[in-house]
């Protein structure tokens, strides 16, 4: 079957080579404050216009650690979740539609419970984690269900 939007077999391993250290990597920045000062920026003290009101977006310094490792645990969870099985067929494309689709609702149900049920700054954590709750909850029912289908044929098969 021929799957127009999805990547090579290979770019799979690639994911889990980004995804395993930036996940730690993010797990340090969002509870212990981490970041790595080679990652610091500042526009210096330069009189004239200044955008620095610390309301929407900071143009005089920064720390890129959260974004790197963000952009970097998103492109892993892309690889993953997006790359083609070696035995690529219509019954893993149904799979994976279907996996696709449970994840967004599971993962709207969740952003409505959280809405309802935490507030102040939990509330931002929580969203701050749900940038890649979706393509996890694809990963993991996605794989389960792919294993437990093979796993099916292969009894029935014998």
């Amino acid at each position: 079957m021929y799957t127009r939007f999805l990547l090579p077999n290979t770019f799979r391993r690639f994911g889990w080579l980004l995804v395993i250290p930036t996940f730690i990597l993010m797990l340090f920045v969002l509870h212990n404050d981490f970041s790595f000062s080679f990652l610091d920026y500042s526009a210096g003290t330069g009189e004239g216009m200044s955008f620095d009101n610390g309301f929407i977006f900071n143009l005089q310094s920064n720390n890129f650690t959260d974004e790197i490792g963000t952009v970097l645990l998103l492109a892993g969870l892309l690889f993953i979740a997006f790359s083609k099985e070696k035995d690529e067929d219509e019954m893993i494309a149904k799979i994976r539609l279907e996996s696709l689709l449970w994840a967004v609702f599971v993962n709207t149900i969740l952003i409505m419970l959280a809405i309802l049920l935490i507030f102040n700054s939990l509330f931002l954590n929580v969203m701050a984690y749900n940038i890649c709750t979706t393509l996890i909850l694809f990963i993991v029912r996605f794989n389960l269900v792919l294993r437990a289908e093979r796993k099916k044929l292969n009894q029935e098969a014998i």
